[in-house]
């Protein structure tokens, strides 16, 4: 889950932001809770070669960043969806017949209008961030927005995963692709294996991969379209993203708007504007220390409308409150 604690003093409110780059530690758009990170990596770039496509080059070069927290062990999927949940801008299509493929990603640079791809005879929208049930062909797709940021292929150039080297976890930052612009094949007999810097082309599809502490995953646009020959361009010039834009904020929606709380009756109540896919807590606590949840439940669903949360026991000294959001 993404958690957010909104502070309450007075019904006063204030939010924090970090500075994003491309460690971990400063990351700025964050799905998921827990104490292991990982992190997703797309670059939209125009590829060498359109063979078997008509879809339209990308706006822009632009590479982007988002963390994910987990516990324990989760798979690349889970991360891509948790992310793609929580960023609103972000969409992408899958074809999960033989687990799942991603064929197209795209995301909404400026915010217009609603989200969706045609290729001239069939239209889909996103009514949710992933959709797996596409009637376009993703090699004659466009966005429905020309500003976004957009690529999709199958047959032609498409979106190629990246893992960090040896798959192992443990960078704290994004791994270095190095000053060559592609990959260094190492395996004569698999066309596929091969390493370009710190990134490792990755032969397993988002569902394989298991993700650890220090894990990345990323996604770049193919030089070219598909080849079976291992000579050809598509195979010898792999390359994986380049680093992130140093810039990127992302854009998730603020969970909670027009709060205020006081009391009634000898109950102190907050009352918010709340949104679906978030489940909230109200905390105490009197030193800043330690938080204690007083709301009558834990992870109370927001409904989309106004939510009110209570305190029944409220303490003879002061205390401070704050609401707890977690994207679920």
């Amino acid at each position: 889950m993404k958690k957010i604690f909104v502070p309450l003093a007075l019904a006063g409110l204030f939010l924090v932001s970090e500075s994003s780059a491309v460690s971990l530690n400063d990351i700025r758009v964050w799905a998921g809770s827990g104490t292991n990170r990982a992190a997703i990596v797309v670059e939209w770039s125009t590829p060498e070669s359109f063979g078997y496509t008509t879809v339209p080059a990308p706006v822009a070069d632009k590479t982007f960043v988002w963390g994910y927290r987990f516990n324990g062990t989760a798979t690349a999927s889970q991360m891509v969806a948790a992310i793609v949940a929580a960023d609103p801008k972000l969409y992408m299509v899958a074809d999960d017949t033989y687990g799942t493929f991603i064929e197209a990603i795209g995301y909404n640079l400026n915010g217009d209008g609603g989200i969706g791809i045609t290729d001239g005879n069939s239209t889909d929208f996103f009514t949710n961030a992933i959709l797996t049930d596409a009637t376009v062909d993703v090699d004659a797709a466009a966005p429905l927005n020309p500003g976004d940021l957009f690529w999709s292929g199958y047959f032609g150039p498409n979106w190629e995963i990246w893992t960090e080297l040896d798959d192992n976890g443990g960078f704290l930052n994004v791994p270095d692709r190095g000053p060559n612009p592609y990959w260094t094949p190492d395996d004569p007999e698999n066309p596929y294996s091969g390493v370009h810097g710190q990134w490792e082309y990755s032969l397993a599809g988002t569902d394989y991969l298991t993700l650890t502490n220090g894990s990345w995953i990323g996604f770049s646009v193919a030089a070219g379209e598909y080849e079976d020959d291992p000579s050809a361009p598509y195979n010898a010039h792999k390359h994986a993203p380049s680093p992130p834009d140093v810039s990127f904020a992302g854009t998730v929606p603020t969970p909670i708007q027009n709060i205020c709380g006081g009391f009634s009756n000898g109950v102190w109540r907050v009352q918010f504007a709340s949104r679906t896919n978030w489940l909230y807590t109200l905390q105490r606590t009197a030193d800043f220390q330690s938080w204690t949840c007083v709301s009558n439940s834990i992870f109370i669903p927001g409904n989309g409308t106004n939510l009110f949360l209570q305190d029944a026991n409220v303490p003879a000294d002061k205390a401070f409150y704050r609401v707890r959001a977690d994207f679920r």
